[in-house]
This record gives C-alpha cells, structure tokens and sequence, in this order.
C-alpha cells in the first residue's frame, strides 16, 4: 500500500464530490446566481480545498491501523477496504447524489418519494454502490489501473485546490468584528420577542378601525403598546422582508429579495441577532424553513436555533468551525447545502427520516405547515426552558395564502376554503394571530416575564404580498414606557435599531433603519421610504411560484416601491412601467406631493446608489 496514492485518492474524491456539487448548484437559480464567476471560482476551489484536507486528515487513522493490518499479513482487501473507508464512504455518498439527480431529472420521482419497497431497493443500490466504490479505489490504491491516471487527476486536484489562496484573496470579505458599549448594566437587559404574521394588512385589523372585530385582544391591550398607524414593510416577499427586520438594511443593500437570494459577505455578520449574541442572548427562530430560515438565509452568527435545530448540530464539527471564519463563507454555505443534501437522503434511506421538499410543502393540498400550532409549542418551550436574556423572533403561517385554514371559522366555511384569497377565511386567520399574541402575551405574564420582555408585534407583508398596504406595528415595552400612537411612516427596518436604542446602544452605521423612541411621529411624515419586490411568477409546473432564470441587471428583483406620506409608487423594473396610488386609510397627507417623474428619477437614482447599472 503506497501513502502517496492514499493520499492522492482521497484528494480526488474530494474535490469530485464538491466539483459534483458545485456544477449542479451554478447551473441552476441557487444562492450562487448572484456571485459574479471569479467568486463561484473562489467557492469551488476553497470548498475543495476544505473538504480533501479534512478528508487527508481523517484519513489518517484509518492508514496507520492498515499499516498494522498489513504487518499483521491480514488480507489485502481487507487491509485497503480500512485504508479506504472514509474515501469509500464519500465516493458511495457522491455516487447516490448524483443517481438521485439523474432520477428526479428524467423522471420527477428521486429518493424523497421512496417509501416501502422501494426504501428496501436504495438500501441495496446504496450497498452495492458501496462495493463498487471499493473495488474501484483498491484498483487505483495497489496499481491495477494505469498509475498515470492517478496521478494526473490529483495534479489536476491539487492544481484547483491551489487556486483558493490567489482567489480568496481576491474576494476576501473585510471584517465584520464591532465592539458595542453598553450603558446599562448587563442584569438589566430585558428579553426581546418579536412576533411577526405572514400577509396581514392593517386595514382587515378592527385595532387598524376594520368593521368585524378581527383582533379583540390586541383591541383590549392598546393601551400598553406604542402602535405605529402607518407601517410598511420593506419587502413584498417573505425572505426579503425577515432580512430586513433582523438586519436593519433594505433589499437592495443585502440583495436578498426572493428565493434563491441568501445573504453574502458581511452583511451575513452584520445584523441584530449577531449583536443580541455578542451581549449575551440566548437567540431562537421559529419560522418556516428555507422562506424566512435564518441558516437557510445565510444570516450568520445570529442565533442558537431555529426552527426545531440547533446551528452547532448541522453540518457537524467542522462547518461549524468554518462558519466562523467571513472570508469562507461562500464555501461554508456550499458545505452547508451538500451536507445537507447527503444527510437528508441517507437519513430517509437508512432511519426513515422524512426528506423535506420545501416547494412541495409550500404546495402541498393540506397545507399543513401553515398550522402554528407546533411553533406556539416551541414558544412555550423556549419562554419555559431558554436562557435569559432571550431574543425570540417568531413568524407565524397562518394568514399565508392563496389558501387560508383557520381554526375557527366565524366570517367563512369549510367550502370556502378551495376560493383563492377568501376574504372571510383571511379575516378568521387574522382572528387566529389574535390568539397567538393573546397565548405569547399571557404566557408572558404568567412568567412574570411581561415586564422585563420587549413584546413586538408585526406583519412581513400586506395582504396578496401587497408593498402599500398599511401593516401593523405594536411595541410593549418594559414597565410601559412608552405608549400611544405614532403617526408618521415607520418601516421594518425601524425596528432592529429602535430594539438597539431602547437597551442603551446606538445603532451602526450600517442599520439603515432609525431609532422610534425619539420620535413622536412629526418628523416621519416627510420622510422617503423604499422597498421592494421580486420578478418570482408562476411556473408552468405544479402552479409554484419561483424566480427562473435570475440574471443581471435586476437578478431576482422585479419591482421598485417608494413611499413619502400617503402617496405610493410602483416601478416595474424589467418594463420601466410606473404607477402610483394612494395609500389606503393613511393618517397622513402630503405637504408636498411627487409627481411620477420625480419619482421614478428618485427610485432609479436608488438604484443606481445601491449598485445597480442598466444600459
């Protein structure tokens, strides 16, 4: 047995299993479409370079225990299957990725629709797999294939792995560390829960003056909160808009606008979860994985768990330890993703895990993830068991449409349930929030943590994905300190440094939101507001909605919203179309109206300041 060819075999494998990968990521929308090809170039060879010197290392026990075996003059397969498990086991992993690619390609049916029988034939296909691996890295290990085969697929390894120092120093990210004093002492910090619905515009709230009563309790609290009546949301998208709530930054800054969009560079580490952490808190997500997913989004640093997994127990010891690292986060997300894609089919063939398919979920005829009622379970777990101080961003799925399943029905029936955007069923799911807040705010008190938590309550969009509707925004603050109504335009993106104000730090520069504790509202009513909106239509297959082909100027970003006073603007930016309205049930009029024109000047020159060039 010859070290160098160990060696050599086990950087190959590597580097084709991330080569594999990598192809099938760059050639389809995924979080890569929008990294100019110098960083995808970056990401593969740094992956590359990641993956075949952790698989040398690991490797390396194997070898020295079949050096023993071979002394011992045990039996030269078995002595090579020793010294090649961990390559075997990686081939066997590529070699069944690549079949279940193939599968779903030609067919649409892989192994996530495996189930009986059919679980029992992977398992077989698996083992054999791994037995032809074996035979075809023993041929190569004791010289039965030509040599020179060997060796110039491990130059050609070798000469792409090298490649990740000349490109990673190119792309590098600056650093992101940031000290951040305190003015408070560290026993005063108070929780922090932000509880967010999905679609819910503020004009179907009977707290907004809506006619049926959809929100009772949050009718009877008014009192306690600091309620904003003009609130908008940042993005008409879920992604883009949980981005701008954790981060303080538009659309435009972080490019996450829609699916596949995740965050890059330092805006992953630059957020107010990272910030939370760094002070102490112990930091959960309960959402919906991969729309509105903090891992999933690439938001780094950020939180403990979300959504019922915990960041150090996904993608093992050292994804983890290279999350850590700004300068390879490209390639920690790329290890991430196949990670992910290699332990999910073999959790489904080998233990019967379930394989999620996330369009599918979001698709499926029941809808069963759009029940909250397994996140208020893991918001009790949370408030009963988590560490203090705690941050807890929560977004509900129950207003999601075009279909709505409420609880209770009161303003619809069950026939109603197969009509798109059922106005009766979208106010009995609204009615449903009420009862999630109504649950939150007494397991609060019941606590006794009410007076020591900042309660947030909010919306990610307006009702059909709608940019210039009215959200609601409720803030219950400590021992409440501030209530009443504000009366100017506020944002999503107020809310991450208005949470950094009120414990006794001044918001970064980089927070493009502001502060709502030193306002009374006055000096909001002039101001200009942007937000977004994805090209993301309806694909032939299976009525989802997707972004097809994301491509430079605009990638996955299809519309361009501004907001002064009462007044609303809506570019069409693949069409240049421009349309205006106004804002229905605003509490504001303009001093000073803008005309399309100047509108549409003041977008574009958004625009353009953000990054964007267009011939």
């Amino acid at each position: 047995m010859k070290i160098s060819r160990l060696a050599s075999l086990a950087l190959v494998s590597g580097t084709a299993w991330v080569l594999m990968e990598w192809l099938f990521f760059v050639t389809k929308p995924s979080f890569m479409s929008l990294y100019p090809w110098l960083e995808k170039l970056a990401v593969l060879s740094s992956t590359a370079l990641i993956v075949a010197v952790s698989l040398l290392i690991i490797s390396l026990p194997f070898a020295a225990v079949a050096l023993l075996l071979h002394r011992l003059d045990v039996n030269g397969k078995v002595v090579s299957t020793v010294a090649l498990l961990p390559v075997i086991l990686l081939l066997t992993m590529t070699l069944v990725v690549i079949l279940d690619n193939f599968m779903l390609t030609l067919f649409g049916w892989g192994i996530r629709d495996a189930s009986g029988v059919a679980i029992y034939g992977y398992r077989l296909v698996t083992i054999a797999l791994v037995v032809l691996a074996a035979r075809v890295l023993d041929g190569f290990l004791v010289g039965r294939y030509s040599p020179g085969t060997l060796k110039n697929l491990a130059v050609a390894a070798l000469v792409l792995v090298a490649c990740s120092v000349p490109l990673l120093w190119i792309t590098v990210a600056e650093s992101t560390d940031e000290d951040f004093e305190l003015t408070g002492s560290r026993q005063d910090l108070p929780n922090i829960v932000i509880l967010s619905a999905d679609g819910v515009s503020a004009k179907h709230m009977s707290l907004y003056g809506y006619e049926r009563p959809t929100t009772p309790f949050m009718d009877r609290k008014r009192g306690e909160f600091l309620v904003s009546e003009n609130h908008f949301s940042n993005a008409s998208d879920t992604g883009g808009s949980v981005i701008s709530l954790l981060s303080g930054k538009l659309p435009t800054t972080t490019r996450v606008v829609y699916p596949p969009d995740v965050l890059r560079g330092t805006d992953s580490y630059r957020h107010l979860p990272g910030i939370l952490k760094n002070l102490g808190y112990y930091n959960a997500d309960v959402s919906m994985r991969h729309y509105a997913d903090p891992y999933d989004l690439n938001l780094r640093g950020g939180f403990h768990e979300a959504n019922f997994r915990r960041l150090k127990e996904t993608g093992g010891t050292l994804v983890a330890a290279i999350r850590k690292v700004p300068a390879l986060n490209p390639a920690s997300l790329l290890l991430d993703r196949i990670s992910e894609r290699v332990s999910e089919r073999f959790g489904h063939i080998w233990k019967d895990k379930p394989m999620r398919n996330p369009m599918a979920e979001v698709n499926e005829p029941d809808r069963r993830w759009i029940y909250d009622d397994g996140r208020m379970a893991e918001i009790r777990r949370l408030l009963a068991e988590a560490p203090r101080p705690l941050f807890l961003h929560i977004h509900m799925m129950g207003t999601h449409g075009e279909k709505f399943r409420p609880s209770k029905r009161v303003y619809s029936t069950e026939e109603d349930y197969e009509t798109l955007w059922h106005i009766g069923s979208y106010d009995d799911a609204i009615m449903d929030f009420d009862r999630n807040v109504e649950e939150t705010y007494q397991l609060l008190e019941g606590s006794g943590l009410l007076d020591s938590t900042v309660l947030i309550i909010s919306s990610d969009h307006g009702f059909q994905h709608r940019v210039l509707d009215r959200l609601p925004l409720l803030m219950r603050l400590p021992e409440k300190s501030k209530t009443g109504s504000m009366g100017g335009n506020t944002q999503r993106l107020d809310i991450a440094p208005t949470v950094l104000d009120f414990i006794g730090i001044r918001p970064p520069g980089w927070m493009e939101g502001r502060s709502l504790l030193d306002s009374d509202g006055s000096d909001l009513i002039n101001r200009l507001i942007f937000a977004n909106g994805s090209q993301a239509d309806k694909s032939a297959e299976k009525d989802r909605w997707s972004v097809r082909n994301p491509q430079p100027p605009w990638y996955s970003l299809g519309r361009q919203y501004l907001i002064k006073c009462d007044q609303g603007f809506r570019l069409h930016l693949n069409t240049m179309e421009m349309s205006s309205m106004r804002i229905d049930g605003s509490t504001l009029a303009c001093d000073e109206t803008l005309s399309e024109s100047e509108a549409r000047e003041i977008m574009l020159e958004h625009l353009r300041e953000k990054g964007y060039s267009w011939e």
